[in-house]
C-alpha cells in the first residue's frame, strides 16, 4: 500500500481550524519544520474554495489530510474523492458509518493516488452516545476493506490500542482529541497511534513551535 503521508518525522498533524488561509500560514510558518502533515477542515473549503489545497501544498510542499468527513451515498462520495484528489490533497476523511459498500467505491474512486481514512469514533462527548459502541465493529471494516488509516480518539487511549489492535501493524492510526480535548502525544504513541491531530493546542498559544515542542515531551 503506498505511504500517503510519506517519511514519518514527528508524528504531528497540525489541524489548521483557523477561519482562513492566511491566519493558518502565519502559524505554519512557524512550525513547519516540527509537523508531518497539514489538515485542512471542511469549513475553510467551503468558505474559500477547494483551492485551499493547492495553495498550502504549493507554499509547504507538506501531505494535505482534507478532514471533509465524507459521509453520503456512493455516487455522491465518489465525486467528493476525485474533486480532492484533482486538487492534489494526499488523504481523505471519510466515515466508516457508510458501510462497506460506501468505503469500497471510496477506494475506486481514489485508485490509491489518495489515502482513505475511516473516521471510527469521535472525541466529543456525544461521540460516546452513538459512535463509540460501534467503533470496533469499524475498525474490523477498516481491517477488511484495506484503508490506508483509521481515526481513533486520542483522548481515550485505551481505545486507541484496542483499534490497533483489530486493525493490524499496517494501517496508519491518526488520533484527534490531543491538546484541548485531554489526549497526550505520549500516550497516542504509547497505545499504537501513528500520528497526534493537534490544532487549537498550537495556533492558540502564545508562541506555537514552543507549544509544539512541549507537547511532544509531556
Amino acid at each position: 500500500m503506498k505511504n500517503h503521508f510519506g517519511t514519518w518525522k514527528t508524528g504531528i498533524i497540525f489541524a489548521a481550524d483557523l477561519p482562513t488561509s492566511e491566519e493558518n500560514f502565519r502559524i505554519v510558518d512557524e512550525i513547519y519544520e516540527d509537523i508531518d502533515v497539514i489538515k485542512l477542515s471542511g469549513f475553510l473549503a467551503l468558505k474559500e474554495g477547494v483551492g485551499c489545497i493547492g495553495k498550502f501544498k504549493n507554499r509547504y510542499n507538506k501531505p494535505i489530510f482534507a478532514d471533509f468527513k465524507v459521509a453520503d451515498v456512493p455516487h455522491t462520495n465518489e465525486k467528493i474523492i476525485e474533486i480532492v484528489k484533482d486538487q492534489g490533497a494526499n488523504a481523505i476523511m471519510v466515515h466508516g458509518i457508510i458501510g462497506p459498500d460506501g468505503i469500497e467505491s471510496c477506494l475506486r474512486a481514489a485508485k490509491d493516488e489518495l489515502g482513505i481514512i475511516m473516521q471510527i469514533e469521535l472525541t466529543n462527548p456525544g461521540g460516546l452516545i452513538f459512535t463509540s459502541p460501534i467503533s470496533t465493529d469499524l475498525a474490523k471494516l477498516a481491517a477488511f476493506t484495506g484503508v490506508y488509516g483509521v481515526q481513533a480518539p486520542g483522548n481515550r487511549p485505551d481505545k486507541v490500542a484496542q483499534i490497533r489492535a483489530l486493525v493490524g501493524d499496517q494501517a496508519t492510526l491518526v488520533c484527534c482529541g490531543v491538546g484541548y480535548q485531554g489526549g497526550s502525544y505520549q500516550s497516542v504513541l504509547k497505545a499504537g497511534g501513528n500520528y497526534s491531530i493537534i490544532g487549537r493546542a498550537i495556533y492558540e498559544a502564545d508562541q506555537p513551535r514552543e507549544a509544539v515542542q512541549r507537547l511532544m515531551k509531556e
